[in-house]
This record gives structure tokens, C-alpha cells and sequence, in this order.
């Protein structure tokens, strides 16, 4: 590397040219030509053995108290300086629907379902931030946006807009899950990002969090906003490097905005280009909501099932009858070529999957493939309430070409009750996505 002493050489030729003869001079460039020479073979030779580039600054300049930056490539570019950090992330998932119209006319179109970019890292020791804006339908809405404590061993405190503890499908993030959009029942009660304070606690087989929770942080009311309390448990009576059983459970207390005392439990038939809901049951004069959801997982080597169950208890204002609605769903998904489904302990839900060969035609690698199949059903009609009943039977096939492509197809048959928006619908949907991330 440059010596101190080079350095100075170098600014005594800058700064006074004179004072050297000429010959000295051709001498001084001679030796400088050669010590950058040694320093890109460093360089090259640290190329080679792929680390990190590091910059010393306090060797660069004494006179200020500055940490070695260290700029990571993987998965993204992440500059580290002492206790703080920074790392861009995002996704890109562009879909297109086909529909074999029923009773209704559904057009076939694309749309970019999301379009997210964020910056996640470390502002502090024990201190963490995360903010991620997503523009979809051509409007910019916040998604993560917290600070984190985790200055206690497997603990976390939030704070910000982040998803309360509620479902396993619901947590599982939209780059990860199996099928292009979560369930009929999973989309219509449970809430997404919503600002609030939470906590939570984990080791290798179990975790339980809880939070507060106010509204999302694009809502504006004439009254007191909606507000809600959640919690969610989980335990892994099995867990080893091919094989798991997951067991979860959550409830959710849910007021509703004081402004209008309404709630709306709707879902489309499983695809977000659909121009109406499949299923609506909105309503006004609603005092509270309970909302309980039981969770079950599991997988063998490179096949996974997973379901879960809903059960929502309305109470309501005047007198009126308590309403009770209810879905739930179960999946199964095979990886054809033998990768299996990574599990976040901390989170508790389960992550991507990760070709053991990236795509190369050079060398004849292809991915990863996967076949999944799911069943689900909601039922938003009780009492004077008719939101409608829905099933849905889905066929899904998932090419992974590297850790950040995937392509997605899904094709959907839809079964919905003469109570439904559309009564007695029952389109087949062909979904396509493909999504990148990093």
C-alpha cells in the first residue's frame, strides 16, 4: 500500500514544485509509477478471492476520527461504517389475467401489481430502520417503515408501520409465498401495514408477539381512528434440516373508526386485476371485532403443506345481532428438483426458495421447479348480512431461475353463492406473474 511518507512526497511535489530538482523529480514519479503498480496487483488479487472492498480512512486522513468503510455486494449493495449501515432492496411483480368469463364479463388485462424500493441497516448499536415505499395503481403507499431495538438476546421492539402478528400467509412476504396472491380468507380479515408499537420473543422452535395498533399511515378521520391490539404464538414440535411441524395461533381485538362504526371483510377470487370484489360484506353500527386464526405446517425435504383457519366475531351497536363470518384454506407444493423451503425462526414464517443451480444454458442448469395446488373458501353471509360464500381451487407452477427472478402461473376455478357480489360466478382465472427482486 502508499506509504505515509509516499503521501507527503506527493504533496510536496503538488504544492511545492521547486523545491526538488528535476532529475529528483523523474526519480520521486519513478517510485510513486511503482508503489500504484503494487497496490493494483493488491487490488487484483483481492478481486480474486471475492472480499470485501475496504477503505481506511483513518489512514487516508489522521486528522479526522472517521470508521473503515466496508461496501458488501451480497444480495445487494450494503456500505457498513462502524454501528450504522445501509442497504437498498425492492421488488418488481408484473402480472397478467386471462379469464374464462361465466356470468360476468371480466376483462383480460396486465397491470404491475407492485413496485417497491426501500433502504434497510443499522443506525446504531442495537438500533435498526427499515423504510419501504410501494407505488401500485398508481399511488405511492408506506409498507415497512420502523426502528427496531434489539439490544435483548431474541427479542425485538418496533415501532412504526409494519403488519400486526396475525396469520402465517399473511407474514410470509408477497416475494416468498407460493401462490401469486394469498387466500380469499387471508386477504379479506386480516389487516396489512397499520402504524404501531410491538414486541417480540423467539428462540429456534417457538415465538410469541403482540402489538398495538392505530391505523395505516395514509388514513384520515373526523373521529377517533380505528385501533387494534394483536398477538401471535408459534411452536415447532419437530425442527431439524428436513423436517418440520409448525403450529401457530393468533387473535386480533379490532375497533373499528369512530366516524362511520363500519367494517369490510371483501376478497376478489384470488387475482388483483379482477374489477370487482368476488365477496363484500360491509357494514355499519359495528361495536367490535374478534378475530382468531389457527395455523398448521409442515414439511418433509422438498414437500410442504400448510393451512390455516378463521373466525371472525362481530359485535355490534343498537341492539343489533353479533355476526359471525369464517374462512380458511390448505396448500401443498412440491419442489421437482429437490430444494427445500427455508424457515425464518425469527419470524416464524417460511422464506424463498433457492435454486441449488442458477439458470445457465452454458452449463445446462435450469433453476429450481416447483408444482403447488390450493384449496380455499370464505363465508362473509350471517344474519342480515349477505357478503356471499366463495371457494377457490387453484394450480400453480413456479419456475425459480436464480435467487432474485421467478416466473409464477396459477390457474384459479372459482365457485361463488348466489349471496356473492356477482352471484353464482364462477370464472376460471389463468395468472401470470413474473417477479424480481433483490
Amino acid at each position: 500500500m502508499i506509504s505515509r511518507i509516499s503521501l507527503l512526497f506527493v504533496v510536496v511535489l503538488l504544492f511545492f514544485p521547486n523545491v526538488v530538482s528535476a532529475d529528483e523529480k523523474d526519480s520521486r514519479i519513478y517510485k510513486l509509477e511503482k508503489q500504484v503498480e503494487i497496490l493494483m496487483q493488491e487490488i487484483a488479487e483481492l478481486k480474486k478471492e471475492k472480499q470485501p472492498y475496504k477503505i481506511d480512512t483513518k489512514k487516508l486522513k489522521n486528522d479526522i476520527s472517521l470508521q473503515d468503510i466496508e461496501i458488501k455486494m451480497k444480495p445487494s449493495p450494503k456500505i457498513e461504517a462502524g454501528d450504522f449501515s445501509w442497504q437498498p432492496f425492492g421488488r418488481m411483480h408484473l402480472d397478467y389475467a386471462s379469464f374464462a368469463d361465466d356470468r360476468v364479463d371480466h376483462p383480460n388485462g396486465a397491470e404491475f401489481r407492485r413496485m417497491r424500493l426501500g433502504m434497510k441497516g443499522n443506525i446504531a448499536a442495537d438500533f435498526a430502520y427499515k423504510a419501504e415505499l410501494e407505488f401500485a395503481n398508481e399511488a405511492l403507499n408506506f409498507r415497512d417503515v420502523y426502528i427496531s431495538y434489539t439490544g435483548l438476546k431474541n427479542t425485538e421492539f418496533k415501532i412504526g408501520s409494519f403488519k400486526p402478528p396475525f396469520g402465517l400467509e399473511e407474514l410470509t412476504s408477497s416475494n416468498n409465498i407460493t401462490f401469486i396472491e394469498r387466500s380469499a380468507p387471508t386477504a379479506a380479515f386480516i389487516s396489512s401495514y397499520i402504524i404501531g408499537v410491538g414486541a417480540s420473543k423467539y428462540s429456534n422452535n417457538w415465538s410469541l408477539t403482540a402489538g398495538l395498533f392505530n391505523d395505516d399511515a395514509g388514513t384520515q378521520s373526523t373521529d377517533d381512528e380505528a385501533w387494534s391490539t394483536a398477538v401471535r404464538a408459534t411452536y415447532l414440535p419437530i425442527f431439524d434440516d428436513e423436517k418440520l411441524i409448525h403450529l401457530g395461533a393468533s387473535a386480533v381485538y379490532r375497533k373499528p373508526d369512530q366516524a362511520g362504526d363500519s367494517f369490510d371483510f371483501d376478497a376478489k377470487a384470488e387475482n388483483a386485476l379482477q374489477t370487482t370484489d368476488s365477496v363484500s360484506a360491509n357494514f355499519g353500527n359495528a361495536d367490535n371485532a374478534k378475530l382468531y386464526g389457527l395455523e398448521l405446517a409442515g414439511m418433509w425435504k422438498n414437500f410442504s403443506i400448510q393451512g390455516e383457519y378463521f373466525l371472525v366475531d362481530v359485535e355490534r351497536l343498537a341492539n343489533r345481532n353479533s355476526l359471525d363470518f369464517s374462512g380458511g384454506y390448505v396448500q401443498a407444493s412440491w419442489i421437482l428438483t429437490g430444494e427445500m423451503r427455508k424457515y425464518n425462526n425469527k419470524k416464524a414464517v417460511f422464506g424463498g426458495v433457492k435454486p441449488l443451480k442458477a439458470f445457465n444454458m452454458a452449463d445446462g442448469s435450469f433453476g429450481a421447479f416447483e408444482l403447488a395446488a390450493r384449496y380455499s373458501k370464505i363465508d362473509v353471509t350471517d344474519k342480515d348480512i349477505l357478503g356471499g360464500k366463495m371457494s377457490n381451487y387453484s394450480l400453480g407452477a413456479n419456475w425459480y431461475l436464480n435467487n432474485n427472478l421467478r416466473f409464477m402461473a396459477n390457474y384459479i376455478f372459482v365457485d361463488t353463492d348466489g349471496s356473492a357480489v356477482s352471484a353464482n360466478d364462477n370464472p376460471q382465472i389463468l395468472l401470470l406473474r413474473t417477479q424480481i427482486s433483490f
